[in-house]
């Protein structure tokens, strides 16, 4: 994964109380991660962060669309995604996950980068299936062509004779 400054939070600096960040996740911001399924995106997060004497709260609420290949006709298209997350940093000793929403980190700490925080929020709200949504009248906006050649594929599955025998005993009982 690379790194880039504008995800940097400078917790050390910051006085107590809220602050408001403004984040957008494009292109850009998914290729920094070279894992990512994820090439394209129009997502604008925004990050609360109160920060209080002995934690920091951060409250981030994502919305825009993902750019993911359909599971049905593998064309790509834009998934809209919606959603909250909410993190506590607590001062310790260590960096430690204590739990999904709670993670200690150093005192002596002066920036958080909630760049890998805003990369798996985001994904995280994306359906397990993803196919293109239907048109106002209900009809498929998947790629046709490859519907139609998928149509064929399956008509053409011959059944195997062995199952067919199967059947028949079945039947006879």
């Amino acid at each position: 994964m690379k790194h880039s400054r504008e995800y940097l939070l400078p917790i050390g600096g910051l006085s107590l109380g809220k602050h408001d960040f403004r984040f957008i996740l494009d292109r850009d911001f998914f290729g920094m991660f070279d894992y990512s399924e994820i090439a394209n995106g129009n997502v604008e997060v925004s990050l609360t962060l109160i920060k209080q004497e002995s934690m920091i709260d951060l409250h981030f609420k994502i919305k825009g669309e993902l750019e993911v290949a359909c599971d049905r006709c593998a064309d790509e298209f834009f998934e809209p995604v919606e959603g909250e997350n909410e993190l506590i940093l607590k001062y310790g000793e260590a960096f430690e996950e204590e739990s999904d929403e709670i993670m200690i980190i150093p005192v002596l700490q002066h920036q958080f980068d909630v760049s890998h925080l805003l990369y798996e929020y985001t994904i995280l709200l994306l359906p397990i299936r993803r196919i293109h949504p239907d048109d106002p009248k209900g009809r498929s906006t998947c790629n046709p062509e490859v519907i139609e050649r998928l149509n064929q594929l399956e008509h053409h599955e011959s059944t195997d004779p062995r199952w067919e025998a199967l059947k028949n005993l079945k039947s006879e009982n």
